[in-house]
């Protein structure tokens, strides 16, 4: 199938190209908590590198998915106004917005990595053959499960991006971007990218309940992520030219991150419930010490009253 310009003419409303532009200033503006928290504790420890990995795996078929099935909004664009042009665009920029902003996470998780969660000391017997004395005992650097599974989560997510764009690129170069195969190829990623966010919360999820606190994940993200992604898979699903398999993922994402969310804010009222138990006893600790050296202060000073008073022994 060959480029038709006469299929540019179906432009999206106003009111959905409305929408999704709010919504791409609103999927910007919901991943900056996220970043900000790392970078303010300069620390990434308490997100599980599976989240990391099935999270920006399936954010690239995402993109990928969108890009190839909405190919025709792109060739559009050389024969309609820049309004027109920008408002078919809009839905491959809300995808896109999402996906790099993970891209972000993925990045800061990697370059916050907790040094301490990295290596482990473990004790080595050193023999000296050299020596009548036996053996010295002697300490080893070893690098940790944790930090050996993360860089292969860089390596996954890296190969992923290079297979997606070389993969995607042949296909629209050779058979073109509107061949059965290539549609087939498009489908595909978006069930794949499907199947990633259903699990992707499950080992955060995993992982926040075994930990018992919230570590580096952002509340005030999900708050405005999870009412969020039920609006963006609607304006993903209303725009022409796309089927189920380039919203559902996102449907799915918000309803396991409604329940991460929720779990995060019990965690967090408990944090807040004992630390304020913590300092009240302090307090009463301390006002209990003072009570009692008071007493004692009181208990003394007529004992070194009567002292002074008393005649000298001879």
């Amino acid at each position: 199938m060959l480029f038709d310009p006469t299929l540019c003419e179906d432009v999206p409303s106003s009111q959905n190209t409305v929408l999704t532009a709010l919504l791409c200033v609103g999927t910007f503006l919901s991943y900056l908590p996220q970043h900000i928290k790392i970078l303010n504790r300069r620390s990434s420890d308490g997100i599980s590198p599976y989240f990391i990995l099935l999270g920006t795996v399936g954010a690239g078929s995402n993109i990928t998915n969108i890009a190839l099935l909405q190919f025709l909004a792109m060739q559009c664009c050389t024969v309609q106004t820049v309004g027109a042009c920008l408002a078919g665009l809009l839905g491959i920029f809300q995808v896109a917005i999402q996906g790099a902003m993970f891209y972000i996470t993925f990045i800061l998780y990697m370059l916050f990595f907790p040094d301490k969660n990295k290596y482990e000391h473990a004790a080595a017997a050193v023999a000296d053959d050299d020596s009548s004395n036996g053996s010295a005992t002697g300490s080893a650097a070893r690098i940790t499960l944790e930090w050996r599974t993360a860089l292969w989560v860089a390596g996954a997510i890296v190969a992923h991006t290079l297979i997606c764009i070389l993969m995607s690129t042949a296909l629209v170069t050779v058979i073109g971007p509107y061949a059965a195969l290539t549609r087939t190829w498009a489908s595909l990623l978006g069930l794949f990218s499907l199947c990633l966010t259903c699990l992707q919360f499950i080992p955060q999820i995993i992982k926040t309940w075994r930990s018992g606190s919230v570590g580096a994940i952002s509340i005030p993200m999900m708050m405005m992520q999870t009412p969020g992604g039920f609006v963006f898979a609607y304006s993903i699903a209303i725009r022409p030219g796309v089927n189920w398999s380039s919203w559902i993922s996102t449907f799915v994402a918000a309803t396991f991150q409604g329940i991460l969310l929720i779990i995060c804010l019990l965690f967090e009222a408990r944090a807040k419930d004992t630390h304020g138990a913590s300092a009240g006893d302090g307090t009463s600790a301390a006002a209990g010490q003072g009570s009692e050296s008071s007493s004692s202060d009181t208990v003394t000073a007529p004992e070194n009253a009567a002292a002074a008073g008393a005649p000298a022994s001879t």
